[in-house]
């Protein structure tokens, strides 16, 4: 796992994570659909 972090404006990499619901969501597959991504990362307290 790379700790890059991309530019604002720089494509995201691709990537795969699990759902809250248990299914799989892997970023390329949504794009190729052409629907919209917005990323947003929270640094919560847990």
């Amino acid at each position: 796992m790379t700790n890059t972090v991309p530019d604002i404006g720089q494509n995201t990499p691709d990537f795969e994570v699990s759902g809250s619901d248990g299914k799989a969501f892997k970023l390329s597959e949504v794009l190729e659909k052409g629907t919209n991504v917005k990323l947003m990362f929270y640094r919560g307290h847990w």
